[in-house]
């Protein structure tokens, strides 16, 4: 099958998060089983054709704005399609990158892959604002004939919800964001799959025997920022540390945006922490290859999102078979099996993770024995060989959809 990828993200130019590693793992997956693969990709610093040493041809447009970005690089699509006839394309619903390649290419079945859009953010952090001012906002804005901030249907969001409708097929990798395209969206459940990314570990994380170097490290991997939950784990340092004195806390990643637009999420969270800033380590950002060294030293970790699709981080924590403490919201609960290879915690509930973090560090059994149970977990289920057929079942049903209902109408001209 001749598949193309219109995606902004993808490595190494545009290494920016999941839907980087997404695409390089998928692409890989269907390249190396004989299929023509081409990614129509952004780069910061270049533009240009290369070939990837697994054979997916790449085509780079050299723009930084992702808003620009589904323009440029739906031109360079439609030329190459004028070419080679691809069988079908597939891009994500961030940003709606594949919208105009779609318009231009009209004949083409479309796959979107949902992620976690714009859109999604602001409903979030507009999930903490307290309900009776959130009611207010709402009100405001229906008297003025708008749409609130978080809405899926703000004149900002739109194109993003109006680009998952109008798929083939919507491809979702958890159950969690299926299930609210449907809700949220309307979109009509005979139009989605769901199955997860492929994912391959890394030799680096298979060699960390279960257990841990340590018996009190607590460890964070991820950008800090309200939608990942830290404020949760913050607040639960307290009580970890009065129960087991000794525990040490390390926050590895990036800092974001915090509640108080004045302050990062570093100088937030360092606020928060009062007399526990010795225990905490906030290690910024680590070089991807050391992130196995970070995991064999950690005792548990902890991923306590708000709302999460299906974080790698936490697939590589299971690989790395360290014991998980995650969020219950979204597609942590299903990488976790619903709890039966970690704990689950439900946010906005610091003290649920004192409690799982305190149980886990207390009985190195339990831990052991969840660590080998969730690297099978990754193993058996996440593995490409099963995600593969999956896959290829999902991209069947787009172009038998788009035989039942005809080529689109073609933009004017």
């Amino acid at each position: 099958m001749k598949i193309a990828f219109i995606s902004f993200e993808y490595p190494p130019d545009t290494a920016d998060g999941g839907i980087c590693t997404y695409v390089a793992e998928a692409t890989k997956m269907l390249a190396e089983r004989g299929h023509q693969v081409e990614v129509f990709a952004s780069s910061r610093q270049r533009e240009g054709v290369e070939e990837t040493p697994w054979g997916v041809r790449v085509h780079r447009v050299l723009e930084p704005d992702h808003f620009k970005f589904p323009a440029r690089i739906g031109a360079v699509f439609a030329s190459r399609h004028r070419e080679v006839g691809f069988e079908l394309m597939e891009g994500p619903d961030y940003y709606a990158d594949a919208s105009e390649a779609v318009k231009l290419a009209p004949d083409v079945p479309l796959v979107v892959k949902l992620h976690t859009t714009r859109q999604q953010a602001k409903e979030i952090e507009a999930s903490l604002i307290p309900p009776l001012r959130r009611f207010r906002i709402w009100l405001g804005a229906a008297r003025r004939g708008q749409k609130v901030l978080w809405s899926p249907f703000h004149p900002d969001y739109i194109g993003e919800s109006e680009h998952v409708l109008a798929a083939d097929e919507v491809a979702a990798p958890s159950e969690a964001i299926g299930r609210r395209a449907v809700r949220v969206l309307g979109l009509p459940e005979e139009r989605l799959s769901c199955y997860p990314y492929p994912f391959t570990p890394r030799a680096s994380h298979l060699e960390i025997p279960p257990g841990s170097r340590r018996n009190k490290l607590v460890t964070f991997v991820g950008r800090l920022e309200i939608r990942k939950g830290v404020i949760d784990l913050v607040r639960a340092i307290p009580a970890i540390v009065k129960a087991r004195p000794g525990t040490e806390f390390w926050f590895v990643g990036d800092t974001g945006f915090s509640p108080d637009p004045r302050v990062s999420m570093l100088d937030h969270l360092t606020g928060l922490l009062g007399p526990y800033r010795d225990v905490v380590h906030f290690k910024g950002k680590v070089q991807w290859e050391k992130v196995p060294e970070v995991l064999a030293e950690s005792t548990v970790c902890v991923i306590p999102s708000l709302w999460e699709n299906f974080p790698f981080v936490c697939l590589e924590a299971m690989s790395a078979a360290r014991a998980v403490v995650g969020s219950s919201a979204g597609g942590i609960a299903e990488q976790l099996a619903h709890g039966r290879v970690g704990r689950l915690v439900r946010p906005g509930r610091p003290e649920e993770i004192a409690d799982r973090v305190l149980e886990l560090l207390g009985d190195e059994r339990l831990r052991i024995d969840l660590g080998r149970a969730s690297r099978e977990r990754v193993l058996s289920v996440y593995n490409p060989d099963t995600v593969y057929e999956q896959q290829m079942r999902s991209y069947r049903r787009a172009i038998e959809q788009r035989q039942r209902s005809g080529p689109r109408r073609a933009p004017a001209s």
